[in-house]
């Protein structure tokens, strides 16, 4: 039978976490459906790392960094849009190593977390543009796996979003407030709504064994644990509102201490061998650690977890504080309570899956005093969370599955063309 390539933009094993999970979420699901006639170019912009970190022997990394992207393919790809008919220019145009994986390629899937967003500005939006412009270019259908849009207030951004977001395949809403965004600019014909793609990244047995064996043989983790998922993307928003996020961190974890909670501090992005804040939470993570006063009642592990096992640590945390978007669906999942710090629509209409979107705070009302009493508010209301978390999580599973029926559905009329 015919090989089904699919090329995945705007996700990496390394650097976000978040994206490593839906990319372990979707390979896996995809695999299930299409065994080994599935090929997988993975369109990297951490290709070294990448290739360290890579489970299955049918991916393929192509190196693919935004500035490779914008000053290189994306301008071959109008030339191959225009002069493709003429063998000679596209032969040489497909030596492009990026242009050659598009070609070679059925269908794009687009696993940005968040794209098309006026709070990214110009340069984030433009990039966001070109992921899904250069594979359009050379002829290749993109969809856009679950993720969140808008607002589209900005006239650059709703000059993108609208010439582009109409062009694809498909475009899976992460919440209604992504789907209302949409429909405001008139965009609804191939829009599906679907819960993060992450949901439904299945546990690693190993993973699951090698934090439980932590965990049984270190008395830290006991009934009274709190993980607390710091960002270096909150503390980059909170620098220009003159936010000192570390330190409202450290002062938080010294309070809870106080009061007999422990504290797992954790990084859901991480690059090990890069003191860049990009994707990397170690740094800011370090500087929380080492002004905490009381290290026996907090534990941080400076290394960089595969997705499978964060999870693993969030599942034995009794509730969980997070700055990170995928450490918050890593705590659904998990069925842990989940207070947010957050920095945009994103986080609440995936918490009003479970109705329980009343629990995001923003960041730029940040805190220490605000974060606590958040925090003994909602530490109060556990019973009623779980509850929550309890009625929804079998809807919230089966959307999440949805974008790989969708993407298949699609992906099986390009292939039988």
């Amino acid at each position: 039978m015919k090989e089904v390539v699919i090329a995945i933009t705007a996700a990496s094993y390394s650097g976000n976490k978040g994206a490593a999970a839906m990319l372990q979420s979707s390979i896996r699901q995809l695999y299930e459906k299409y065994g080994t006639r599935l090929k997988i170019n993975l369109m990297s912009v951490y290709p070294e790392e990448d290739k360290e970190q890579i489970p299955w022997d049918f991916i393929r990394i192509v190196s693919c960094k935004p500035e490779q992207l914008l000053f290189i393919a994306f301008p071959l790809a109008v030339l191959y849009k225009v002069f493709h008919f003429l063998p000679p220019v596209k032969s040489l145009l497909l030596k492009n190593k990026i242009l050659r994986a598009y070609y070679e390629t059925d269908a794009v899937l687009d696993e940005a977390g968040i794209s098309f967003v006026d709070s990214r500005g110009f340069v984030m939006n433009t990039y966001g543009f070109v992921c899904a412009a250069v594979p359009m270019l050379m002829g290749t259908p993109v969809l856009k796996y679950s993720q969140a849009m808008g607002t589209f207030h900005s006239f650059w951004n709703r000059f993108l979003a609208k010439w582009i977001l109409p062009k694809m395949r498909l475009i899976c809403a992460r919440g209604k407030g992504t789907l209302d965004n949409l429909k405001g600019i008139g965009i609804e014909k191939n829009v599906k709504l679907c819960a993060d793609g992450a949901f439904t990244m299945a546990d690693d047995p190993y993973y699951l064994k090698q934090v439980e064996a932590e965990a049984q043989k270190d008395a830290f983790f006991n009934d009274k644990v709190v993980g607390l998922s710091i960002s270096s993307v909150v503390r980059k928003k909170c620098d220009k509102l003159g936010i000192d996020y570390p330190k409202i961190m450290t002062d938080f974890i010294d309070r809870l201490n106080e009061d007999g909670w422990n504290v797992l501090i954790i990084a859901n992005g991480a690059r090990i061998h890069s003191d860049k804040p990009r994707n990397n939470d170690l740094p800011v993570c370090d500087a929380v650690y080492e002004s905490v006063k009381n290290k026996e009642m907090v534990r941080w592990y400076h290394k960089e977890m595969t997705a499978e096992e964060i999870r693993a640590y969030i599942g034995k945390c009794r509730f969980l504080v997070a700055s990170r978007f995928h450490a918050m669906i890593g705590a659904l999942q998990q069925k842990v309570p989940v207070l947010l710090v957050g920095w945009s629509h994103k986080y609440q209409e995936v918490l009003d899956f479970f109705e329980l979107g009343q629990y995001a705070i923003d960041f730029s009302d940040l805190t220490a005093e605000s974060l606590q009493k958040e925090f003994e508010k909602f530490i109060q209301e556990e019973e009623t969370i779980r509850g929550k978390l309890d009625e929804h999580y079998e809807e919230v599973m089966e959307s999440s599955k949805k974008n790989i029926v969708y993407v298949s559905e699609i992906v099986d009329e390009i292939v039988g063309e």
